[in-house]
């Protein structure tokens, strides 16, 4: 049985002042900022493409994850939830932990959601979730818990701090 460590992430970044773009451990990334990120996040709300925002943010945080983990030959599971929900933090997001992890299910819960705090700040209390970009998260980060393709798990955000919850609460199932 392997022994679980508590590792820290680690981060390599990067700023090419020439292109004027940043990088976090190779990928170029752009520096989150609640407020801006509540703003498209409306704008898709507003052209009913949520989906857009969970799918783009699966497919990037898959990559990212994934090559992570291969890099720094990581191979525990929970060494692996553990750096995923760092690397969550550590991109501007929140503080994310997995309540429960299965092969087919789980559940992730939002301590502390920089959108929604952004939204609450800007409009107020709102009656639908708002953290598409987080979906896409959880989605990537079970498929690679799981060893599986994109598109294999499917999160539904079912209690929301936007919405008046203390924390969301991300319930997940295999499609």
């Amino acid at each position: 049985m392997s022994e679980f460590k508590q590792n820290i992430l680690q981060l390599d970044k990067k700023f090419d002042p020439k292109a004027k773009r940043h990088y976090l451990n190779g990928f170029q990334i752009v520096l989150h900022c609640h407020h801006y990120t509540t703003l498209y996040t409306q704008l898709a709300l507003d052209a009913s493409e949520t989906e857009l925002l969970a799918d783009v943010a699966e497919e990037s945080f898959l990559e990212v994850l994934k090559k992570y983990f291969i890099d720094n030959q990581i191979i525990n599971l929970d060494e692996k939830i553990d750096l995923a929900c760092q690397y969550f933090g550590a991109v501007g997001l929140g503080k994310m932990i997995v309540n429960y992890f299965g092969d087919d299910s789980g559940e992730v819960e939002l301590i502390v959601s920089h959108l929604d705090s952004g939204w609450i700040k800007k409009w107020g209390m709102y009656d639908k979730p708002v953290n598409y970009i987080t979906v896409g998260f959880i989605q990537a980060m079970f498929s690679i818990l799981c060893d599986k393709p994109i598109k294999t798990f499917k999160a539904i955000e079912i209690e929301s701090i936007v919405r008046g919850a203390k924390t969301s609460i991300f319930k997940v199932h295999k499609v």
